[in-house]
């Protein structure tokens, strides 16, 4: 039981445990009486009816109390809840807005939240698991990965909160090289962003049957590194590659047995957050589950409209 003795420190603290017990709730669901609500959180029913009250009159709530049925949560705003329950802003790791797909997600992605009165701040990290170690510090709520990366990388304290259709991380992957130096009489040499997990994954499952010699890099050194001559080979994303070839070097799909083992995967944008959060998975279910994000991708990459983030 939560200990609400100090008395400046009560009703803030009630409205704050309150906000998040009504941000996972449904509109027209029944809520606990305000006895139950006063026994899980340690208050009095008194303290309880101030701070539902409060929430009431911020315009957080409508509640119903209805004969024989109890409380009835009739109307809520998502952003006002939050702010209550967290007093700061939502902020979400995304990859790097360096191509056209990634500025429609995080476009999309800031719109949602913005229709539903959250104040969102997005940041920008290089590689997956860079993203994952911001939210296991605490500088994120939520971290943008491919749904094979959350496989591949998440463990038992992440939870994937959402699951966005395919082509919205990525169109695809390809396999790009530099033919006069590959099925030289040496190993093949491949790069790989180990800091990327989908990237990672990618290239040992692409690769798996033959006899490669690993350049460790990240993805922004690829071309650098086939240039000159030190990597014959990379696996990368076809959206990072536009504009940015050189004339001489050539791609194909990756191999069929990958295609079906992956299925889409590493093209699914998904929202990771800490498996405990129940305040920040409600959120972005209500703010991304009904938000057209991949019309408005669609819209920036098409230049109907004009990246925001």
């Amino acid at each position: 039981m939560v200990n609400l003795a100090h008395p400046e420190l009560r009703q803030p603290e009630l409205r704050r445990m309150l906000a998040a017990y009504l941000v996972g709730a449904e509109v027209e669901s029944r809520l606990l009486t305000v006895r139950d609500l006063g026994d899980r959180f340690g208050a009095s029913v008194g303290a309880v009816q101030g701070a539902l009250t409060w929430l009431a009159k911020s315009g957080a709530v409508t509640i119903e109390s209805r004969r024989g049925a109890g409380m009835v949560l009739k109307a809520r705003s998502v952003g006002e809840l939050w702010s209550a329950a967290q007093g700061e802003p939502l902020v979400i790791a995304l990859p790097l807005p360096s191509n056209m797909r990634a500025q429609g997600l995080a476009t999309g992605i800031k719109a949602a939240f913005a229709a539903k009165g959250v104040e969102a701040f997005l940041i920008f990290l290089r590689g997956s698991r860079h993203r994952l170690r911001a939210l296991h510090s605490g500088r994120c709520h939520a971290v943008v990965m491919s749904a094979l990366g959350a496989r591949e990388a998440c463990g038992p304290n992440e939870a994937v909160a959402i699951e966005l259709p395919a082509q919205t991380y990525t169109e695809a992957h390809r396999v790009y090289y530099v033919d006069d130096r590959v099925g030289r009489d040496r190993k093949l040499r491949v790069v790989i962003d180990r800091d990327s997990a989908d990237l990672q994954r990618l290239s040992e499952l692409e690769f798996e049957d033959q006899d490669v010699e690993w350049v460790p890099a990240t993805y922004m050194q690829f071309i650098q590194l086939m240039q000159g001559g030190r990597a014959d080979a990379a696996v990368w994303d076809i959206d990072e590659t536009i504009g940015r070839l050189p004339a001489d070097f050539l791609s194909r799909p990756l191999s069929p047995r990958v295609l079906d083992r992956l299925g889409d995967s590493n093209t699914r944008a998904t929202v990771v957050i800490r498996r405990e959060d129940d305040v920040t998975r409600a959120v972005i279910t209500d703010c991304l589950g009904g938000f057209e994000v991949v019309d408005v991708q669609r819209d920036v990459m098409a230049g109907r409209r004009v990246p925001e983030y």
